[in-house]
């Protein structure tokens, strides 16, 4: 499988929700849908940078702590992937298995 970049984000410096340069707590890749998705998530570029300690892992609204923040995340990431490869919401569906939006 060929990855390709992130289609949300092109700066790869700053985390994609507090907006850090990663300067005191370095940057992850975060895979947006996860688990048997992650390969799927690499393959469309469906990935977000984030601070590993505070919005990706640990902290109290971290991506992988917090479900509001997950799903809030994983809709804005649906819609920016069904913009970009012209998918529906069925196409979506078909894909990752559920709708977010």
């Amino acid at each position: 499988m060929i990855a390709i970049k992130s289609i949300i984000q092109d700066d790869k410096e700053h985390c994609f929700i507090c907006g850090c340069n990663g300067s005191s707590d370095p940057l992850d890749c975060h895979h947006v849908y996860s688990g048997f998705n992650r390969d799927k998530s690499e393959k469309y570029g469906l990935k977000v940078y984030l601070c590993h300690n505070k919005c990706h892992i640990f902290g109290r609204h971290a991506v992988h702590k917090d479900a509001k923040v997950s799903n809030k995340l994983k809709a804005l990431v649906q819609q920016k992937a069904m913009d970009y490869y012209g998918w529906s919401k069925d196409d979506f569906i078909s894909i990752f298995g559920k709708n977010y939006l």
